[in-house]
């Protein structure tokens, strides 16, 4: 009897093996034949569940800002607000190998979604999703006297997501300035312009 494979299962497990070794080498250096024999399939077997290598960064891109959801998620609580916000931007900071390696991934991949339509409305379904939350989070910090009442909260999610993707460039290509210390406190040195 022929062993049922889950399709979404297997999908995430080439994933999981693919976007550390981009990370590790880069994208353009991972070949195909090195992702399917890390995900455990042969040579070719990648295709039933990716057509090519830009469909694969495109997943990979969408497991890192899952699991920053996720990491956010599990360490929200009950905040709101500042607190809440300055959290979410800790769980994408790369703060920390993990975090870092996935910079690594995401910068390969805006290249590509410069590119492929496809791609680019990944990201901007993702990057759009982060800017309502940001917005989210800085009305709520304005309601309860946490910002100025005039600061622009569209404006300043605009200028979070900004250093979102600058902290990330910096972190992978001059990680000597790119301590979590000084990452840190570049973000709360934002919040308190807001104040």
């Amino acid at each position: 009897m022929p062993k049922i494979v889950d399709h979404d299962e297997r999908r995430l497990s080439i994933v999981h093996a693919t976007w550390r070794l981009i990370a590790a080498k880069g994208f353009r250096a991972t070949t195909m034949r090195e992702i399917a024999k890390a995900s455990g399939v042969a040579n070719g077997g990648l295709f039933p569940y990716f057509r090519n290598k830009e469909e694969l960064i495109g997943a990979t891109f969408e497991h890192v800002f899952t699991a920053t959801n996720d990491r956010f998620a599990a360490v929200r609580a009950d905040l709101v607000g500042l607190p809440a916000l300055r959290e979410l931007m800790l769980q994408i900071f790369p703060l920390d190998e993990e975090r870092i390696l996935e910079a690594r991934i995401v910068i390969p991949f805006w290249e590509y979604a410069a590119n492929e339509p496809e791609l680019r409305a990944l990201h901007e379904r993702t990057m759009q999703s982060w800017h309502t939350e940001f917005t989210a989070h800085l009305d709520d910090a304005k309601r309860l006297g946490e910002i100025r009442p005039d600061v622009d909260v569209a404006r300043a999610a605009d200028q979070l997501m900004a250093m979102l993707n600058g902290v990330q460039v910096v972190a992978v290509l001059s990680p000597e300035g790119a301590s979590p210390k000084r990452l840190t406190a570049m973000l709360d040195d934002y919040f308190a312009l807001l104040r």
